[in-house]
């Protein structure tokens, strides 16, 4: 069996020589003298599995590969280090390299005969001009190098900047249709993310009708599945139509993340079932319970999702990826981990933990790797992604179960994290370790802002349970980094804005103490949710057996308070006690006397 994921329909792309990306191929390229053409394809891109079945079958297209190239095939999920430095605007992308690496040019989809006519040209152009376009990658090279020093300690770090993000976020704001940015339209969870943030903390009724838009846009629309369940990837229209279908597990975590606590926060109960729909459907189709771990989609190669619903009943549903990824699977474990206690189904810390047990145990044992299957962990390495939703999960572990070990191995993580990836001169993690054999573009170490934001936010989580001040400083130093970058992003920097927030402001911390299926827990839970705090922490844990009142004990730094037992008296201790920082002088427990 062949490597490489080809086109799940019939095809005859596996007649083209593709090697791996690695040294050997790049020194049979020197040796041979041929540059390399680059596939870097995806498990559930639809336009891939047409290129395979038409461009790449191609005979015409195969000998011209074979005798010119030396081609190689990446897929993009599986080395997402090689797709962020050589991808040329979507999948599938055709890049043409040197043969050490360099980027000359390339193009996404190409039917056969334009994939002849663009072959021919730049063979015509590696023989006769060589020179310029060694030069232009070169140049090219060069200008990737600066771009990624940008990513540096700039200005200082200011409360400014959540205001900027959220004038940013609104102007990107679709009013017609919900939603952020223009068509193809993504239901972007992170932006969402934000949103339901800035409502919460500020009460500005603009940021509720922004939530609703959005969330009645995309569930209504048909960037949902109501039949199977799950979130699309993106529609080709404003309007929540024309879906491309294929549906990515991390976009499904996010979004079901969001839908449960706007829920809470608008008290829409129809947007609770979204969110329990989207994670029934995580579950059904994507959980694999032999590994433990998440596939990583489910793809549009076939025409399922295109059946009417009668038909649909009876169909096959398209196969998921094969793979597991650590970074998206630990994301897993965190959203389940929220969701059990605010859905009130403790199956689903069970079904976290034991991912996180999975994912823990191989970095324990140092074959944690990006990709994993039932199998075991692949012989690639693990990305500075994997180790932030590694530590991201074993802080939420922590949260949900008071248990010293998870906190203790959050502690271990983050020194590998700043061991490996962390810029101690410019501030801030690169994607990948250091490599001093790296080939081409994997010579530049990048530093991707939603990765950095998410581990800054993981970071400061860590320094408020441990107090440990080294660990404020480096998610500070890391935030810092992008001050002067972050607006290149557009709405995408949503996140930040958020990292920045929670790091500029006091942790409030309530825990609740009960059960899940309990609706005096529940309540308590809601009422924790909306509590308008920029740096609101929640933690729950399970109550003695025999215990039937939910409480929730809150605590500001090292201040505590006795523990109340209802939704309006939480309410009133955070906000006395918050306003009781504003002024020290008082005893607070004068304020608070307790029971």
């Amino acid at each position: 069996m062949s490597e490489f994921l080809f086109s799940p329909n019939p095809n005859q792309a596996h007649l083209i020589n593709w090697q791996p990306w690695g040294p050997a191929a790049f020194a049979k390229a020197q040796e041979e003298d041929k540059p390399v053409l680059l596939s870097i394809s995806a498990v559930w891109c639809y336009w891939c599995h047409v290129m395979d079945e038409t461009s790449y079958s191609d005979p015409d297209v195969q000998d011209l590969l074979n005798e010119n190239f030396i081609p190689v095939r990446v897929d993009n999920d599986h080395r997402p280090d090689i797709n962020f430095r050589y991808n040329v605007g979507g999948w599938p992308t055709t890049a043409f390299l040197t043969g050490h690496g360099g980027l000359i040019g390339g193009a996404t989809y190409l039917p056969p005969d334009q994939l002849i006519a663009m072959i021919s040209e730049f063979i015509d152009a590696y023989k006769n001009d060589r020179t310029t376009l060694y030069t232009q990658a070169r140049d090219l090279l060069t200008r990737r190098k600066e771009h990624a020093g940008r990513a540096a300690a700039g200005a200082e770090l200011e409360e400014l900047v959540v205001d900027r993000v959220s004038r940013i976020v609104a102007g990107s704001y679709d009013s017609a249709n919900g939603g952020f940015g223009n068509e193809p339209k993504f239901p972007n969870a992170s932006i969402v993310r934000f949103v339901n943030h800035l409502y919460r903390t500020s009460g500005e009724d603009f940021y509720a009708s922004m939530l609703t838009k959005t969330l009645d846009g995309m569930s209504e629309g048909q960037v949902f599945d109501s039949l199977d369940g799950g979130f699309f990837r993106n529609c080709a229209r404003a309007d929540w139509t024309e879906p491309q279908h294929e549906k990515m597990l991390e976009d499904n975590l996010g979004l079901a993340r969001e839908f449960l606590d706007a829920g809470i926060l608008l008290d829409r109960p129809q947007y609770r079932k979204t969110a329990k729909q989207t994670i029934d459907y995580l579950l059904e189709q994507l959980y694999d319970p032999a590994t433990p771990g998440f596939r990583g989609s489910q793809g549009a190669h076939s025409d399922y999702f295109s059946l009417d619903p009668d038909r649909r009943t009876i169909e096959e549903r398209p196969a998921p990826d094969p793979s597991c990824y650590a970074n998206s699977n630990a994301l897993a474990v965190t959203v389940l981990l929220e969701a059990a206690w605010k859905l009130g189904e403790p199956s689903l810390q069970t079904t976290a933990i034991q991912v996180l047990d999975k994912l823990d145990s191989m970095a324990q044992s140092g074959s944690f790797s990006h990709v994993y299957s039932e199998h075991g962990p692949s012989d690639g390495p693990a990305f500075f992604t994997d180790w932030t939703w590694l530590l991201t999960a074993l802080v939420q572990a922590h949260g949900n179960t008071a248990a010293e070990s998870y906190l203790e191995r959050a502690v271990d993580v983050a020194r590998i994290m700043v061991d490996r990836f962390f810029d101690q001169e410019g501030g801030g993690f690169f994607d990948t370790e250091e490599d001093p054999d790296a080939i081409g573009h994997l010579q530049v170490r990048e530093k991707n802002l939603a990765d950095n934001t998410a581990a800054a936010q993981a970071l400061t989580r860590l320094y408020q349970t441990t107090r440990n001040e080294d660990y404020r400083q480096i998610a500070e130093a890391t935030l810092n980094a992008f001050v002067e970058t972050f607006r290149e992003q557009g709405e995408f920097a949503a996140d930040y804005g958020l990292a920045v927030h929670l790091l500029k402001n006091t942790m409030v911390e309530v825990t609740i103490e009960g059960r899940p299926e309990d609706p005096g827990c529940q309540k308590l839970l809601a009422a924790a949710v909306r509590l308008p705090q920029p740096n609101l922490e929640i933690k729950t844990v399970m109550a003695a057996d025999g215990d039937t009142v939910a409480r929730a004990h809150v605590c500001l730094d090292t201040v505590c308070l006795p523990p109340v037992d209802s939704p309006q008296e939480l309410a009133e201790a955070v906000a006395g006690l918050t306003k009781q920082q504003e002024s020290p002088i008082q005893d607070i427990f004068q304020v608070f006397p307790g029971n």
